[in-house]
């Protein structure tokens, strides 16, 4: 009831949808762009993260790369929409922070689909993968350590609640990569915050109906269904969950004084409602 303005009133597919589709909507610029923008973050990273991307990392390691490659897919998202330049310094910090932690998790299962690994490797964001539950967390501990039946009991549910509502529906649902960036680009314009500017949520209103077009003409170029941009925005409710499983985890190592990179453990932190 906070979040005001989040487009909960989804397209519906059908006969009169098709029909208002005009020319104009294939034009997929945008998502293009996206794509092609990605493709050159996927380089950039092998050159960033240098070690071996099969080794296996603890919580603070992960918190620590997150924040390094955020700054590289800022950069990316500032070329490839062009309006996130026009905005000032706090509506930047304050709309990335509502969107790149969510987008960790996301992109995560989307790595486990690419690698057709086991969707319950979790990965970070440079394609390293986690080491198992008590490892991930207790290897970077300060001071007294916890028991392995502790770890599990505490940090346990939220991987869980990673699996369930975001890897295996992302694997069940198979969006193919148009529709990977089309969602980036509607999870990061997200006007639903109350912690970003009136403009800054103008904009994202804007840009989204300008990306939500792209993806129908998309589906109507190549023959595909329409009513795929209800899956889409099916996996967009699923993320909105997991601002609260992320706060509640960062609240909860620091409590056990797991050691985390302190600018993540602001970005989850910040105050979006």
């Amino acid at each position: 009831k906070v979040q005001q303005k989040r487009d909960h009133n989804l397209p519906r597919a059908g006969r009169n949808f098709i029909e208002t589709a005009q020319i104009a909507l294939r034009n997929n610029d945008r998502t293009l762009n996206a794509l092609s923008n990605y493709r050159i973050l996927a380089k950039e990273r092998e050159v960033v993260h240098k070690s071996s991307s099969s080794e296996q990392i603890n919580y603070f390691e992960y918190t620590s790369i997150a924040i390094v490659d955020s700054r590289i897919l800022w950069k990316k998202l500032e070329k490839t929409f062009l309006e996130l330049q026009d905005l000032n310094d706090l509506d930047k910090l304050n709309l990335f922070s509502n969107f790149y932690p969510k987008w960790t998790f996301f992109e995560s299962a989307i790595f486990a689909v690419e690698k057709k690994s086991d969707v319950h490797t979790f990965f970070a964001p440079n394609g390293k993968p986690a080491k198992q539950i008590s490892k991930f967390y207790k290897d970077c501990m300060i001071g007294k350590s916890m028991k392995d039946i502790d770890v599990y009991r505490i940090f346990e549910p939220y991987w869980k609640s990673y699996y369930v509502h975001v890897a295996y529906p992302l694997f069940e649902l198979k969006f193919d990569q148009m529709e990977l960036m089309a969602l980036l680009a509607l999870m990061l314009l997200d006007p639903g915050y109350t912690n970003i500017s009136e403009k800054c949520s103008e904009m994202c209103h804007r840009m989204r109906k300008v990306i939500q077009r792209e993806l129908r003409g998309y589906y109507l170029e190549n023959n595909k269904p329409t009513d795929r941009m209800l899956k889409v925005f099916e996996a967009l409710l699923l993320m909105e969950k997991t601002d609260r499983w992320l706060q509640e985890e960062v609240q909860m190592c620091e409590m056990y004084n797991v050691q985390a990179d302190e600018e993540f453990r602001r970005m989850v932190l910040v105050r979006k409602i």
